[in-house]
């Protein structure tokens, strides 16, 4: 069975425990020695379960330490949650990029203003429809026309 969900280290919660002994102004571990790790600007910090203000209550810069405590007390319990980046595997930005492999799209092709696609549309393996499509070529009226002539012989 496949697991459905975001992939592991995307997009997920850290939690670290910090019991303070007395008199630390900067954090860099939990208790079970774990180092801190957040991405810079995506964490949380609660004193005793009190939130506190990034830029006015603490510094969070490096990534890896919490600076600019107030002097903890002996039991105060510094709870961070760091948030790492999501960033979605697989896909292509809306500037453009490249698909590999088949690509099924069961809709309309469109652009911002109209119901056509525009622009140049490659299909090495050629085009295909249903039965009851037609895929219309304009513009080549004589090729066609030409060529069937000269296909039937007249």
């Amino acid at each position: 069975m496949s697991y459905i969900g975001q992939e592991p280290g995307l997009g997920e919660a850290e939690r670290f425990i910090f019991t303070a002994s007395g008199s630390e102004t900067t954090v860099t571990a939990d208790d079970d020695g774990l180092p801190i790790n957040y991405t810079v600007n995506q964490l949380s910090l609660y004193l005793n379960g009190v939130k506190l203000v990034l830029g006015t209550d603490f510094t969070a810069t490096n990534g890896s330490t919490i600076t600019g405590l107030s002097a903890l007390t002996a039991g105060d319990v510094v709870e961070v949650i760091a948030l790492s980046t999501f960033s979605p595997a697989d896909t292509v930005p809306k500037t453009g990029g490249t698909f590999t492999g088949n690509v099924i799209h069961s809709g309309t092709v469109t652009n911002s203003s109209t119901t056509t696609a525009t622009g140049l549309i490659t299909a090495n393996g050629g085009l295909e429809t249903d039965t009851n499509s037609k895929v219309k070529q304009k513009g080549a009226f004589m090729q066609s026309s030409t060529h069937q002539a000269m296909v039937m012989g007249g």
